[in-house]
């Protein structure tokens, strides 16, 4: 690869997003961050909502401080963000008010109602996406319960990339990756599931038209180019707007049977796959299939992930105690085995505020020792991680029939070399952790393959390779894992 390509991607999360110029040139990659900002979001008395103009005015400086330090000209532009959550627009473009953030209270009991329009069994069937009260098709059933209902006031909706990228492009679309998060997207046509949609009585024409990872939406907006300096024939690009699908894109895979773990907030633990999985079993352990580049599928579970930590430190820096997250690290690495565990999953978890009571209270419940210090809280999380994911890898391999070799962990999440070692002692196998940007450097990717810098998806993953140093952790503890397995499993039961 002898001529040089610079692309601009923007990465969103929940908690914050990057704006990343990245430099490709005798394949090795080169990120340079320009922007770094909190994704905004806001609760009201009446809801929990993101501040969609706030994030847009970060996205305009990104685009800014791009055009500052590598000039006006660039080879694409693509943005992937969080799933599930969207923007109303009317048919005019104006925006219909702050979307709501997935975590808003107002889905809470939705899905008890919707599986009486439509069985759970139905629905996995047809879609193939997990239960969670938050998936699109919850919150639009939400909306459409009010007594103003936007949704018939609606032009399109746009999923939070696709509202992104039609700032940029003024092209609406919707990009086939975040769409399968929604839970009424096709797995086997890549489309809308009209029938489902309709079904459940939403309107059609909110749903713009599909299209794969990597279509080329069109130039970038005059108006946006006036703002940032940029040239407006930019290509912005509908990459895999969807965070977990870029991250996969990212993992230096060369061995067939591997496993992906995207850690962050959240964790995603599962297998790129060319075939839905759409069995009893598959929704028996509440896996879900959604899309990936080069027509794929990412066919794994969600898993709380790192969101408890989060919430204990901002628990504590709010009581007057602040902590580092390598600090927390240290302190549960000084704690010594923690010999007690919570369930991730239980409800009590998901809402934000006062987490390491909501711990506590989880283990006196469950009859377990119970201890205040935060070393102790953040070992009793790392340790349940671990076991979380020591069950999905089962679980994955009795329903793929897939041997899983070895586990590629991606995301700041790695940058936690306790749960990394843990994983691997619970897993029993050799955890490769890297590269950190693990969505970002996805994201790139599509831009470097639909643009032709680079040939394909494997050509893609060796250039990974030599671009970014990967850490190995291989299982040196296991016995306690294995030990502890049945009292795990009876504190689940029990609870």
């Amino acid at each position: 690869m002898e001529i040089e390509k610079k692309f601009i991607v923007f990465d969103l999360g929940a908690e914050n997003g990057r704006c990343v110029v990245a430099v490709i040139k005798d394949e090795k990659i080169t990120l340079n961050e320009v922007h770094r900002f909190i994704t905004h979001s806001t609760k009201y008395s009446s809801g929990f909502y993101w501040d969609i103009l706030a994030i847009y005015e970060e996205i305009v400086e990104g685009l800014r401080n791009a055009q500052k330090c590598f000039g006006s000209d660039f080879d694409g532009i693509g943005i992937d963000t969080w799933g599930v959550d969207y923007v109303l627009v009317d048919a005019e473009d104006r925006i219909m008010g702050n979307p709501y953030h997935y975590r808003d209270e107002r889905t809470d009991t939705i899905m008890v109602e919707a599986f009486k329009i439509v069985t759970k069994e139905y629905l996995y069937k047809n879609i193939g996406i997990s239960f969670t009260q938050f998936n699109t098709l919850f919150q639009l059933l939400s909306e459409k319960k009010r007594t103003f209902n936007q949704l018939n006031y609606a032009d399109k909706m746009l999923l939070m990339p696709d509202f992104l990228n039609f700032i940029l492009s003024g092209i609406k679309r919707s990009e086939y990756s975040i769409a399968s998060t929604t839970s009424l997207a096709d797995p086997k046509t890549r489309d809308w599931h009209w029938e489902i949609i309709d079904a459940f009585g939403l309107p059609r024409h909110i749903f713009p038209l599909m299209v794969e990872p990597g279509y080329k939406l069109g130039p970038l907006l005059n108006s946006i180019a006036e703002k940032t300096g940029l040239s407006n024939n930019i290509p912005v690009f509908a990459c895999a707007g969807h965070d977990t699908a870029s991250a996969v894109i990212s993992i230096p895979a060369t061995k067939e049977n591997w496993a992906y773990l995207s850690s962050g907030t959240w964790s995603l633990m599962g297998v790129e796959l060319f075939n839905p999985i759409l069995t009893p079993d598959a929704m028996k352990f509440n896996f879900t299939n959604e899309g990936g580049v080069q027509r794929t599928t990412t066919f794994h579970k969600n898993i709380i992930g790192l969101w408890a930590i989060q919430e204990c430190r901002r628990y504590w820096l709010e009581n007057g105690e602040d902590y580092s997250y390598i600090q927390l690290t240290g302190l549960a690495e000084e704690e010594g085995e923690a010999n007690v565990w919570v369930d991730l999953n239980d409800q009590r978890f998901f809402q934000s505020g006062k987490m390491p009571e909501k711990i506590k209270e989880y283990l006196k419940e469950s009859g377990q020792t119970v201890k205040s210090n935060p070393g102790f809280i953040v070992r009793v999380v790392l340790e349940s991680l671990a076991y979380a994911y020591r069950f999905t890898i089962k679980q994955i391999e009795e329903v793929t029939g897939i041997k899983i070799d070895i586990l590629h962990a991606v995301g700041g999440g790695i940058k936690n070399k306790l749960l990394m070692q843990f994983t691997s002692d619970a897993i029993e196998r050799t955890v490769v952790a890297g590269p950190i940007e693990g969505s970002t450097i996805g994201n790139i990717g599509i831009l470097a393959i639909t643009s032709g810098a680079v040939t394909n998806l494997a050509s893609w993953r060796n250039i990974i390779a030599q671009s970014f140093e990967v850490k190995s952790y291989k299982p040196v503890n296991t016995e306690y894992f294995n030990r502890n397995e049945a009292k795990f499993k009876e504190i689940i039961k029990k609870m």
